[in-house]
């Protein structure tokens, strides 16, 4: 299912906010589960930067979408 603009925009500020989250709270921000499972802080942000991929994941997106709407009117 292709998502549109308007939910892009909300995946990408989602994103950066989790991002900022566990940037700001360390593990605190990181749910019990993950955390047993030896999923913590650092792991999301520096040896598996999955929360920063995120984000540039939906920027892509978002500029793809973008440029394909620009693109129909030229």
């Amino acid at each position: 299912m292709k998502l549109t603009t308007t939910q892009i925009r909300a995946k990408l500020e989602e994103a950066k906010a989790r991002l900022k989250d566990v940037q700001e709270r360390g593990n605190e921000a990181i749910n019990k589960y993950d955390l047993r499972l030896g999923y913590d802080a650092d792991f999301y942000l520096n040896r598996c930067p999955l929360l920063a991929n995120h984000v540039i994941y939906y920027e892509k997106m978002l500029e793809n979408e973008t440029q394909g709407q620009l693109s129909m009117f030229e």
